[in-house]
């Protein structure tokens, strides 16, 4: 009797066995703009982002779009407005009347590490990366997720958000909005060096002196499993 297994040919390892339900990774590369997303609050069937400052994602949102001296103050964001700050690659660059004016205070929302225009032009920025990654075992991969918050040295100071720091402040808006949330079944944030060794946050000022702030490094226990076929391997819940 031949015991050998028949690999499906719709097997993203044809003609080769994958022998357990090891992590598939390409859908990490879609967690900076799921974290964008989550911390944008956006309206959802059933849900309206509430509009006030117990709750961590309205601080974040307020301090993010408004320059003002005391953002806790005013209303919280537009779902409109809130997208308009998230950075669109098709559009890098917002050089027409019409960009400029579907994106009032620029991109100050990125998914990715770093780009030129924001460092010069965006009052207050936020950037959200993958970091370090750390394979647990063969069926968790510790990923480090950095947030590099920027705030105009002109405003870094402003009075009215917490303290002195603008920066300080929505560095601790993020942290209570993520530590030890699940996010969609993938895997839950962790602020902690037991759970990733590059895990804290600290003082931080790009090159061109422009900027000041903090970077904040979390990370994800990602266990998002794969599947015998091309249908089930990579489908996930980022989407």
């Amino acid at each position: 009797m031949d015991d050998e297994k028949e690999i499906s040919v719709l097997s993203p390892t044809y003609p080769y066995e994958r022998v357990a339900d090891f992590p598939v990774m390409e859908p990490a590369t879609k967690i900076p703009l799921l974290i964008c997303r989550y911390l944008m609050d956006l309206p959802m069937p059933g849900y309206t982002p509430p509009d006030n400052n117990k709750y961590p994602r309205c601080r974040l949102m307020k301090r993010l779009w408004y320059d003002a001296d005391d953002p806790l103050a005013y209303l919280n964001p537009t779902p409109e407005q809130k997208l308009s700050m998230l950075f669109d690659g098709h559009h890098p660059t917002l050089n027409t009347d019409e960009e400029q004016a579907q994106h009032p205070q620029g991109y100050r929302l990125y998914p990715l590490q770093w780009w030129m225009p924001s460092q010069i032009e965006a009052q207050t920025s936020l950037k959200v990366y993958m970091g370090r990654e750390t394979p647990l075992d063969d069926f968790r991969v510790e990923i480090g997720v950095i947030f590099d918050i920027y705030v105009n040295a002109n405003l870094e100071t402003t009075m009215g958000v917490g303290g002195l720091s603008k920066a300080y402040a929505m560095e601790k808006d993020i942290i209570d909005a993520l530590h030890g949330v699940n996010l969609a079944g993938v895997g839950v944030m962790n602020y902690s060096r037991h759970t990733h060794g590059d895990s804290g946050s600290q003082n931080y000022y790009d090159e061109s002196g422009t900027n000041v702030g903090r970077r904040l490094v979390m990370s994800l226990t990602y266990m998002e499993g794969g599947g015998g076929t091309v249908e089930s391997w990579g489908v996930n819940r980022f989407d």
